[in-house]
């Protein structure tokens, strides 16, 4: 069952499927999966395959991706994933996973970034969380600022084109984080191995807060 819909409703729970971008996968020893067109390909071939449309996944995935940026290449390789990807058409509504208000936004616009970037701050059992939007639609951005009120499941961004989203096939980037520690409008959403203890108790595994 999907808990709480963080993009347009109308695609239900039995339209998603899980998809494998790991580098375990034997079909990036041969293909390039920073290439649009190549990902796009080997999205299509999963639907049909799946006979379902949102592909999803990726929370601690090992990803090939990474390995072939040079921006995940500072120091420590970079490539350890720590959000939940949703891949689905640019334009694409996305939502509020519950009632919150935009703690900080940017365009972190340099290639391989989350672009147009939202982030909500929600009072949970108690405590502060936050919720990373990234990949979002620039025009979305005008009707966006800081303290600005929203209810679960009302639109806040649409998901936007590989010419604004960093660079890749349109997707939502979700990400839940118990502290902003001091990112605005940003936060690490790819690790080196050697950072996840760091992170361990600050970035949350999204799936729960999603499907039940």
């Amino acid at each position: 069952m999907l808990v709480r819909p963080i993009i347009d409703p109308n695609f239900a729970v039995d339209t998603y499927f899980p998809i494998d971008l790991s580098v375990h996968n034997p079909y990036w020893d041969q293909h390039d999966v920073s290439d649009i067109e190549t990902f796009e390909h080997y999205l299509e071939e999963k639907r049909k395959y799946h006979d379902k449309f949102v592909a999803h996944g990726g929370f601690k995935e090992q990803r090939a991706l990474y390995r072939k940026s040079a921006r995940f290449q500072d120091g420590a390789v970079r490539d350890i994933h720590m959000g939940i990807d949703l891949w689905a058409p640019a334009g694409t509504s996305v939502h509020a996973l519950m009632d919150g208000m935009i703690n900080s936004f940017a365009n972190n616009d340099d290639a391989g970034n989350y672009g147009p970037t939202l982030i909500l701050e929600h009072d949970f059992q108690g405590k502060k969380l936050y919720s990373l939007y990234g990949h979002l639609a620039v025009s979305d951005m005008q009707d966006w600022s800081v303290g600005l009120r929203f209810r679960e499941s009302e639109i806040i961004a649409h998901l936007g084109t590989p010419q604004e989203n960093g660079g890749y096939s349109p997707h939502l980037h979700f990400q839940v984080m118990t502290d902003m520690l001091d990112y605005r409008g940003d936060f690490p959403g790819v690790l080196a191995k050697e950072q996840l203890a760091e992170f361990d108790k600050i970035i949350l595994d999204p799936n729960p807060f999603i499907f039940g």
